[in-house]
């Protein structure tokens, strides 16, 4: 990853810390001295507990050997979701029409909306895109742990006393080794052609007997 690429996702990660700082400010003093401190030295990525969209407990360690592509984001979102969550489609389709595995690679959609999105919601709603795409839920203190994992920022807006309310959050997909270790991120500004290039090479070709 290029030093501009690094800058940018420290900056991202600090942005993220500072969000979680300012929503957990109005409660309690205490709250914010348990928040991440905001510097580059804040890993992205840890450890999750969470459920998938069949219904199965899920945790990182499931994961270990492949990369993640890991992309927060809720299923009532509006525009931004289903766009990132189509490019993610479109890039994994290049990979496989160039002929290369994709098994080394595990895509992931993570809710930041646990009370709306059930697993039912989730099993409804991943149809749309890749077939490899797992939606992952939880409980609100599950989700958050995933979030403050992998400094992501989300809140309420809108008309939050209704179920109509949206959710502004951080959005960009995150790549991960395959030990869960931050590798790259891709921003709205890279399309599918650009992920699918950084990908690439982490992928071997298909098998000749592979279906």
């Amino acid at each position: 990853m290029t030093l501009p690429r690094i800058l940018i996702a420290a900056l991202i990660v600090c942005l993220g810390a500072l969000g979680l700082l300012l929503m957990a400010a109005p409660d309690s003093p205490d709250r914010a001295s348990k928040s991440p401190v905001a510097d580059s030295s804040v890993p992205i990525g840890g450890p999750f507990a969470l459920v998938s969209h069949q219904g199965d407990p899920v945790t990182d360690t499931d994961f270990r050997g492949r990369y993640l592509l890991i992309y927060f984001g809720y299923s009532y979102c509006p525009d931004v979701c289903p766009t990132e969550l189509a490019k993610m489609t479109r890039a994994l389709d290049v990979l496989e029409a160039k002929g290369l595995d994709l098994d080394p690679i595990q895509p992931l959609f993570i809710s930041v909306d646990p009370e709306r999105d059930t697993v039912a919601q989730m099993a409804q709603y991943v149809t749309m895109f890749h077939p490899r795409l797992i939606g992952l839920t939880g409980t609100p203190e599950q989700v958050q742990e995933a979030k403050d994992a992998y400094r992501i920022y989300s809140v309420k807006s809108g008309d939050v006393d209704s179920d109509q309310y949206l959710v502004d959050h951080a959005s960009m997909i995150l790549l991960m080794d395959q030990n869960n270790q931050f590798m790259d991120f891709f921003s709205s500004r890279e399309s599918a052609d650009e992920i699918a290039a950084t990908l690439a090479p982490l992928l071997p070709p298909q098998s000749a007997n592979a279906s």
